[in-house]
């Protein structure tokens, strides 16, 4: 892969988690306040324990991801195998045992391709391998 191209999608990941970031902060401050001037973005038929993790894992990937790679941390693609497997799981959980929708198992797995994409990515392309030697 030619290093503009790993660059520019590490750019467009670096906005992604940035914006998961922001995502989870918003999640964090329904959970803190009993009123926001927004339409929540909280899943109403999830727990405050369970939105709790979900809005801390999130938090945790995105900043593992933002600080990682612009701190070229040699440990970021491993976290994030680590950070995106334990959201794989409370995915799964709130498909199979939570959410109702119809359209649910396939939101999953787009979820698990996305992760599986950007992994793939950090491991394998030979700019982020350079990266986070």
């Amino acid at each position: 892969m030619p290093e503009n191209v790993a660059r520019g999608i590490a750019g467009v990941l670096l906005i992604v988690h940035a914006g998961l970031g922001a995502w989870a902060l918003v999640g964090f401050m329904e959970l803190a306040l009993p009123e926001v001037p927004w339409k929540r973005v909280s899943n109403p038929l999830f727990s405050r324990s369970m939105l709790l993790l979900q809005w801390s894992l999130i938090s945790v990937a995105a900043t593992a991801f933002i600080a990682g790679y612009l701190g070229r941390w040699k440990h970021t693609p491993m976290a994030m195998l680590l950070v995106y497997s334990a959201m794989a799981l409370v995915c799964a959980y709130q498909t199979f045992f939570i959410l109702t929708n119809a359209s649910r198992f396939r939101a999953m797995a787009i979820e698990y391709t996305e992760y599986a994409v950007i992994l793939l990515f950090l491991f394998l392309s030979h700019p982020m391998r350079l990266r986070f030697s």
